[in-house]
């Protein structure tokens, strides 16, 4: 990941959040493998432009009398909103489903075209930090979000894959519904086997996002491995929206229930 370390120096030492030029100092690695017509590129240059104008909306708008809808969404929830960027440029370049499972091609659209809103949601992770000599030492977890080997950790495999796991664009109106869902997304749907079937994490993501059945965090975790337990009785792949509601609502009751009681 020498590319992405250097691009947190530079951007140090230049007082940078944004950088223009992602394609230069990438030539060199990029070696497209696979038989057959190339990956269409363009698709991920317009999700990137969609994506920066919609951060860039949000931090002009980001104070306290800002009235815009972008102003009043969180971190994660403007996360969700640019997922559908994502997942439509993916879907349009019709990478086959190899390079869906290759960690080079979410390396190549973090490197490439996502940087720069990777970069604003890991701040921490994308921030270099001078030692006393004034040596800048990068964090060691920046691979994690670029290198497309973590899917819930890397920023556009994550991405996609929010929307993957609600069942395609037609639901990407649940992707920033949640307030505060990091921990949600992450922990709860995209590293668990429910996240495998999209009208459980429909019924799931309908309660948070509700504040009157909103689960904490410790309820949440009791939920989910309560629902992974009932998941190995039944199939999941066959439950359609209503049922999969009622299979949900009534584990996702008992711990509201508890909750509520304490």
């Amino acid at each position: 990941m020498k590319v992405a370390t250097e691009r947190v120096r530079l951007m140090y030492g230049h007082g940078a959040s944004v950088l223009d030029d992602l394609a230069t100092d990438i030539e060199a690695g990029v070696d497209w493998v696979g038989i057959g017509p190339r990956v269409e590129t363009g698709r991920f240059e317009h999700a990137r432009e969609e994506i920066e104008a919609l951060l860039s909306q949000h931090q002009r708008n980001s104070n306290p009398r800002a009235a815009t809808a972008t102003a009043k969404l969180d971190d994660d929830q403007l996360e969700g909103k640019a997922t559908v960027h994502v997942f439509d440029a993916v879907e349009a370049s019709q990478a086959a489903p190899s390079a869906l499972d290759d960690p080079g091609f979410w390396r190549y659209l973090a490197l490439a075209h996502l940087w720069n809103f990777a970069a604003w949601r890991e701040r921490r992770a994308f921030t270099a930090v001078p030692d006393d000599s004034g040596t800048l030492t990068v964090p060691k977890n920046l691979g994690d979000y670029v290198d497309g080997k973590r899917q819930a950790v890397c920023v556009p495999l994550r991405m996609f894959l929010r929307v993957r796991c609600l069942g395609g664009t037609s639901h990407a109106g649940l992707a920033s519904a949640v307030r505060q869902g990091t921990d949600f997304w992450r922990s709860h749907i995209l590293r668990v086997v429910a996240g495998e079937h999209p009208t459980i994490v429909r019924a799931m993501v309908r309660r948070q996002a509700d504040e009157s059945t909103r689960l904490n965090t410790g309820s949440v975790r009791e939920f989910a491995k309560e629902l992974n337990r009932t998941l190995v009785n039944v199939v999941p792949a066959m439950l359609d929206d209503d049922a999969a509601d009622e299979l949900v609502g009534e584990l996702w009751q008992r711990h509201l229930n508890t909750q509520q009681s304490t």
